[in-house]
């Protein structure tokens, strides 16, 4: 994967690619790239979400902002309804802790990662693969034709995994 041609979510945006591309997010802190991908279409969406509730108007202007309101809006962008959300499969990377000794209502990555995790149980969205938690801030990208996905957390050897399995993606015989 080159950067070249990765799509990145900044904060509180979403991006979409369907049956080729690599989307990813760089720089994730407390924040999680929470990606939604759709085995019978081929298709990922990914938001940068930044906190866990959608605060007043600005959840109109950035709907990937907020845990909230970034999966309803995942949904939509991949042509799903929660009836049917269950044949999506989720990843989650990020939600990490930087800074310690903060009090309970300033975990802002835990609480992400907490609301997220609700918000798929009531879809019933499997997760597919999780990197969330830690201590440090990570980037990564994930290649929607492969299922291949990247994660680089600083400080660490990059983690590659091949998700085709877990993602439901279906390899032609070569």
């Amino acid at each position: 994967m080159t950067r070249a041609e990765v799509q990145l979510a900044g904060m509180g945006e979403i991006v979409q690619a369907r049956g080729a591309g690599v989307i990813g997010c760089i720089g994730l802190g407390s924040c999680v790239g929470t990606l939604l991908f759709d085995p019978r279409t081929h298709a990922a969406a990914l938001a940068h979400v930044m906190l866990p509730e959608a605060h007043e108007q600005d959840a109109m202007r950035l709907p990937g902002k907020y845990a909230t309101t970034a999966l309803p809006m995942l949904l939509r962008l991949l042509d799903a309804s929660p009836v049917n959300a269950s044949r999506l499969r989720a990843v989650l990377i990020g939600g990490g802790e930087l800074f310690q000794n903060r009090s309970q209502a300033l975990r802002i990555g835990e609480r992400n990662v907490e609301t997220l995790h609700r918000l798929l149980r009531e879809l019933r969205i499997g997760v597919a693969f999780e990197h969330t938690r830690g201590t440090t801030g990570c980037s990564f990208e994930f290649d929607v034709a492969t299922g291949w996905i990247r994660v680089r957390a600083v400080g660490a050897a990059a983690i590659e995994r091949d998700l085709a399995a877990a993602l439901g993606i279906q390899r032609r015989a070569a």
